[in-house]
């Protein structure tokens, strides 16, 4: 029997046995590698570009109920992040110039040693030491020139390193923002076609208004919280009178970002520099505003206002999925931790969704169909991923109706 099975089995497949299928699914297969292997090294690059493209998502939907037009409403968010960089680059380059300028005009730092002699300098010493101040200052000139000597292919290969990871960089950036303005463009076309990926169009659905919720409090409400820190910053340092405020509170939305860091880490440097020159009544604002402002109110006040109630996600998780990654992939897992994590726990979620639902219709299977209205299924569905990717399934049937 089992070898009746098996050479009947082997007679079905060397019937149905095409080369020519055989040869397009490898070459397909290949090429399909190939394409992963040198994409590879800007795979971050559209974590990047899809990341941003989901952050300022919210402008770009606001902006088209407006404007009516993709491609203006695309641009709006993009060029508003665009003068902001430049504006915030051009303040703090400014600030840094002004502060050098005034170290440069302070007697005997800087800008004096330049002036004075070297001979002078040497002279000073010469009751201490056997050479004379002229041969010395010749030895010194000898051996900073041999110096200089030695290293210059050093530097020109450590600039030319600079120039080229600089120029990387620039087309990196490029990248990411081309990227980002055609999925924010294409945004509805590709929320419709995400569920088609999935081999069962229902579960896609929930799975993705899932990771749509998490994703949104992972990203959105964290981005916000931290934008909201450092302009509550900026006012705070500008009420209590310090210098260069604007560019502080710059500093502590960027330190807000980074896990564990925070901003604590602006407003502890400021107070302990305020300790330094005595004016203890600034440090002690600000560590004490600091506290409540910058740390208190936007964790345990801004962050739950922001986050939506069926994506609530522990802290601690938020904490692992922002910081552990960093330790294993550099910067980078600040982004694909978060993503990682939220893949996992839409995942979680939509098995539990999956298994709640099935318990319910099985226990109400003789019952109408508006008793399953408040199952989590309906619910997923409510959601503006489901609205999306039901609208052309409904249509689509519309239409195979009507032509019938």
């Amino acid at each position: 029997m089992v070898s009746y099975l098996s050479t009947s089995s082997i007679s079905y497949y060397m019937k149905n046995y095409d080369p020519v299928k055989v040869l397009y699914a490898v070459i397909i297969t290949l090429v399909s590698l190939y394409t992963l292997y040198i994409t590879s090294a800007f795979f971050y690059v559209l974590i990047l570009s899809a990341l941003f493209a989901y952050i300022i998502h919210p402008v770009y939907f606001f902006c088209i109920r407006f404007v009516k037009n993709k491609q203006i409403c695309a641009l709006i968010p993009l060029g508003a992040i665009f003068l902001i960089t430049v504006a915030s680059g051009v303040m703090i380059v400014k600030a840094l110039m002004n502060e050098i300028s005034r170290i440069l005009e302070i007697p005997n730092t800087f800008n004096g040693f330049a002036n004075m002699d070297l001979r002078r300098i040497v002279g000073l010493f010469e009751p201490l030491i056997q050479t004379h101040p002229g041969k010395l200052t010749e030895s010194i000139g000898a051996y900073l020139n041999s110096l200089v000597t030695d290293y210059v292919p050093q530097i020109q290969s450590n600039i030319f390193q600079i120039s080229t990871v600089l120029s990387i960089l620039i087309i990196e950036l490029i990248v990411i923002v081309v990227l980002t303005y055609y999925l924010l463009v294409e945004s509805e076309t590709i929320a419709t076609e995400l569920p088609n990926l999935f081999p069962d169009r229902k579960v896609g659905v929930i799975f993705l208004g899932e990771l749509n919720h998490i994703y949104h409090n992972l990203f959105i409400v964290y981005f916000l919280t931290c934008l909201m820190t450092g302009i509550i910053g900026g006012i705070l340092y500008w009420a209590l009178g310090v210098p260069y405020s604007l560019i502080w509170g710059i500093l502590t939305f960027i330190m807000a970002l980074l896990p564990v860091v925070g901003a604590g880490t602006v407003y502890g440097l400021l107070a302990l520099y305020y300790v330094l020159i005595e004016d203890f009544f600034t440090a002690g604002a600000l560590i004490f505003l600091g506290i409540i402002f910058l740390s208190i109110i936007p964790d345990f006040i801004m962050r739950p206002r922001f986050a939506r109630n069926r994506a609530a996600i522990h802290p601690a998780i938020t904490l692992v999925a922002f910081a552990a990654p960093v330790f294993v992939l550099g910067p980078i897992g600040v982004i694909i931790g978060p993503l990682t994590y939220g893949f996992l726990l839409a995942a979680i979620r939509t098995r539990k969704i999956l298994g709640t639902s099935s318990v319910q219709t099985g226990s109400s299977a003789a019952g109408s169909p508006d008793d399953l209205a408040g199952s989590p299924i309906e619910k997923s569905a409510e959601s503006p991923v489901g609205r999306s990717v039901e609208r052309p399934v409904q249509a689509s049937g519309e239409r195979s109706r009507s032509g019938n």
